[in-house]
């Protein structure tokens, strides 16, 4: 568990930023850089500490669904627990070309998955192939979206393991000094975060659980920021 609290990363950044008085930037202001760094990070690494699950039960003929939860980032797996089959993944060119416009023509057990869209309640829509021909118990394991990190009532901390604090510290900076106007800086700070997310990883992860396959994860992930 992390030991910085959402008030202690906003008081760091502030510092790196070269002191800013909280009344030319605010600490709301410096939060929404770290929560949007937060996310940033909990996409480019597989954190096991943001896994989670869900369940769908299947019922005959129809073929897409809702997942009940809302915070899903990333798919880890998705398994037919009735039958103990994992699913594979598809996308919508190869359902298309499968069911040529009629999901109802090939039904039995689910073989594969696919992200459909976007339900009404903001939630992600599964779809199975072929349709489910009866009531199959489904669990998806994913990755979910962190919860945003808040100052009041009682400034909360990550969840990840506390040499991560140190990076997301950087990359709230590296926004920090592009919004403020001087991208050097915001260049230093983002190299800053590569170089202690390299240190991070190695409380993180084993030699077999390796992170997203980029050349530098958090590079990647922020080149845009």
């Amino acid at each position: 568990m992390a030991r910085m609290t959402a008030q202690d990363i906003v008081s760091e950044v502030r510092l790196h930023l070269g002191g800013e008085t909280n009344e030319t930037l605010s600490d709301n202001q410096i939060l929404r850089w770290v929560n949007r760094s937060y996310i940033d990070l909990a996409s480019a690494y597989k954190f096991d500490e943001l896994e989670d699950s869900t369940s769908i039960t299947t019922s005959s003929g129809t073929a897409e669904y809702e997942a009940s939860d809302a915070d899903i980032l990333s798919i880890v797996s998705v398994t037919d627990d009735t039958n103990d089959l994992t699913l594979q993944p598809w996308n919508r060119r190869q359902y298309d070309l499968a069911v040529q416009g009629s999901a109802s023509t090939v039904t039995g057990q689910p073989v594969f998955w696919f992200i459909s869209g976007v339900g009404s309640n903001s939630r992600r829509q599964f779809t199975f192939y072929p349709t489910p021909a009866g009531t199959y118990t489904i669990n998806v394991v994913y990755r979910k979206k962190p919860t945003e990190l808040v100052l009041t009532p009682s400034a909360t901390s990550s969840v990840l393991l506390e040499p991560w604090d140190e990076v997301l510290v950087l990359l709230a900076v590296s926004r920090g000094w592009r919004a403020l106007g001087d991208e050097e800086k915001s260049y230093k700070a983002k190299l800053g975060a590569n170089d202690a997310s390299k240190i991070a990883e190695r409380s993180s992860f084993t030699a077999s659980s390796v992170p997203l396959q980029f050349s530098s994860a958090v590079g990647r992930a922020l080149m845009d920021v």
